[in-house]
């Protein structure tokens, strides 16, 4: 007996391609028993283009996403096969014939997807064709039984879909993948090349950046749910191609200490470059070979945008989990690496030069004036968190030393953790640490144009007024990084913003003066070398944090103050004063917070150490 089809094509505003994609249904070689055409609140006249063929349309009070739409329909169809089928697909004509068959002579398959053609559903320039390539590579490259199905166009039996149950609707990117992880342990799935479809792929290279950025924040936890399981992934990329890229982008930021890691970032990318060279020969076969430029710029981008998702879902994983269990000793041994490294790079100049008898003074009195800097900085922090004592200590100082890892993720992990532990709820704590990060750019902005004064020090002026008088105004820069990831925030008291701002400034002021200490020490007059000192601490310290990837801004601050203090001295001599400023902090922090974590760790805790959270 024939096993009966029923199509099912969710639909939301594709109107462009609905006439295609339901016209190669109606065109197939193996007729469906029925269609459905699951109208998700169209605005684009979806409706009317479905109204002019034979089919059942469904359609949505409102707009509730591709798994609600396929759930409708599979509810509603009789069919012994689901054939789920995307709006923006058209099917060859034999496409269902094809799944049918390898349904009906293998028992144990219970699901059938298929493979993107090679060339676009409707042809929107170079950006559609790179994706339309890639896509049916990966596929292609992957057809046979696996254990990931993609329900653009896939066929499965009625009986393991009741089984299975149905998609998840809070999901609206990446269901398959859910999907598939209850899917794969109840039947078998078959990738077939039998089974084609072209499909209108995104055209413009923003959208499709963006829609690999967001895709690709599901990638840690796919990874480590299939590494739990014994099972490989489904892989669109090269997996070396992808630690080749993300190697590159965490070797950049040393190009500024040395040329040679330029070398090492364009080795990274040229390996990425030949990590596929059957995909290389592919595309100069369809596309020529003066086709391979564009592509290869096109797909690097792309996995830039993948590792940058994949960073982030990282780190929304880790802030779901007990991340300091082991981030701590890792923390740890950044430090003393930053620190063996530091002393290394400095050398024994600064050294030298202010052991000499009347440059000891001046040495001590920097690291006086840097370690006051570093405990108000810490007041400033700890009057936004609702933690107290030394489990406050605790968490600030374990996030400084956060800083010696590459990217600026660790605080706000540490944050979350550390404060879930003190009892502090976690979108006070992430609230805290965005806000302290804000307002410390700001006041270290303001103080920097005292190393270059001019017009544009109204800029971070107002800014800091406008604070001091609507604190509430970080509300709506906070909510947005909040979205990004995926965390709840809460206002924070008028008062303590206020005064968190107004000691951030103090511990600029304090902290730019072991700066000054040191070129006094190394022969800068210290009247004109003041300003110049503290404001070009703020403003090197404020660049080398927004580095991002170089640990502590590692090389970008070094450039910033020896090109500020090249005013007042020598540039062999500014370049010295740097390394020994960088010398001095790096040993200041770490002593610090390994004091404070050593103390934290064998102190009793009695008391409660959360005050009242504010609303």
């Amino acid at each position: 007996m024939a096993l009966t089809v029923s199509v099912v094509i969710p639909n939301y505003n594709y109107a462009r391609t609905l006439d295609a994609c339901l016209s190669s249904v109606y065109g197939q070689t193996y007729p469906p028993h029925e269609v459905i055409v699951v109208d998700d609140h169209s605005t684009d006249g979806s409706r009317d283009v479905a109204a002019r063929f034979p089919c059942r349309t469904v359609v949505h009070p409102d707009n509730r996403g591709v798994s609600a739409a396929r759930n409708t329909g599979a509810a509603l169809a009789t069919g012994d096969v689901l054939f789920f089928l995307d709006s923006d697909e058209a099917l060859e004509p034999d496409a269902i014939a094809n799944a049918v068959a390898i349904l009906r002579d293998d028992p144990a398959v219970g699901c059938v997807h298929g493979v993107i053609a090679p060339e676009p559903l409707i042809d929107d320039g170079p950006v559609e064709w790179y994706r339309t390539l890639h896509a049916y590579w990966w596929r292609w490259r992957h057809a046979g039984v696996v254990r990931t199905a993609f329900f653009a166009q896939a066929a499965i039996r009625r009986s393991v879909f009741d089984e299975v149950g149905p998609f998840d609707e809070e999901l609206r990117d990446s269901e398959d993948l859910e999907y598939s992880d209850r899917l794969a342990p109840r039947t078998r799935i078959v990738l077939s090349d039998r089974v084609v479809a072209r499909h209108d792929e995104v055209s413009r290279l923003g959208p499709l950046l963006a829609e690999q950025f967001r895709r690709s924040q599901l990638l840690a936890r796919t990874v480590l749910a299939a590494r739990r399981e014994g099972r490989a992934s489904l892989t669109a990329n090269r997996p070396a191609g992808i630690l080749a890229v993300a190697g590159a982008l965490g070797v950049l930021p040393l190009t500024l200490i040395h040329p040679v890691f330029v070398l090492a970032s364009a080795l990274l990318v040229a390996v990425f470059a030949v990590c596929d060279i059957g995909l290389l020969r592919f595309v100069a076969r369809r596309r020529g070979p003066r086709f391979l430029p564009f592509f290869l710029g096109v797909h690097l981008l792309l996995h830039v945008a993948l590792v940058a998702g994949a960073v982030l879902g990282c780190v929304r994983l880790l802030l779901g989990s007990r991340p300091t269990r082991w981030l701590t000793p890792l923390v740890l041994v950044a430090a003393v690496v930053a620190l063996g490294f530091t002393v290394r790079a400095a050398g024994t100049a600064p050294l030298v030069a202010l052991g000499r008898p009347a440059g000891l003074p001046l040495l001590l009195a920097a690291t006086a004036a840097n370690l006051a800097g570093l405990l108000i900085g810490m007041v400033a922090w700890r009057v936004l968190v609702p933690v107290r004592g030394l489990p406050a200590a605790r968490i600030f100082f374990l996030g400084q030393l956060g800083k010696y890892l590459p990217g600026r993720v660790w605080g706000v992990i540490t944050h979350v953790d550390l404060g879930r532990q003190a009892g502090a709820p976690a979108e006070r704590m992430i609230t805290a640490y965005l806000v302290s990060i804000g307002l410390a750019i700001l006041a270290g902005a303001g103080v920097g144009m005292l190393a270059a004064p001019g017009p544009w020090i109204l800029l971070p002026l107002v800014g800091f007024v406008a604070l001091l008088g609507r604190p509430a105004l970080l509300d709506r820069p906070v909510a947005l990084v909040a979205r990004l990831v995926r965390r709840p925030v809460t206002p924070l008291p008028p008062a303590a913003v206020r005064a968190a701002l107004a000691l951030a400034l103090l511990s600029w002021l304090v902290s730019g003066l072991h700066l000054w200490a040191l070129a006094v020490a190394l022969g800068a007059p210290a009247d004109r070398s003041a300003a110049v000192a503290v404001g070009a601490f703020a403003l090197a310290t404020v660049a080398g944090g927004l580095s991002i990837v170089a640990p502590d801004g590692w090389g970008v601050r070094e450039l910033a103050l020896a090109a500020a203090l090249a005013t007042v001295l020598p540039w062999g001599v500014a370049g010295t004063v740097a390394l020994a400023s960088r010398l001095i902090c790096v040993v200041v922090e770490i002593g610090t917070s390994l004091a404070v974590l050593g103390l934290a760790r064998f102190v009793h805790r009695g008391e409660p150490h959360v005050h009242a959270v504010h609303p």
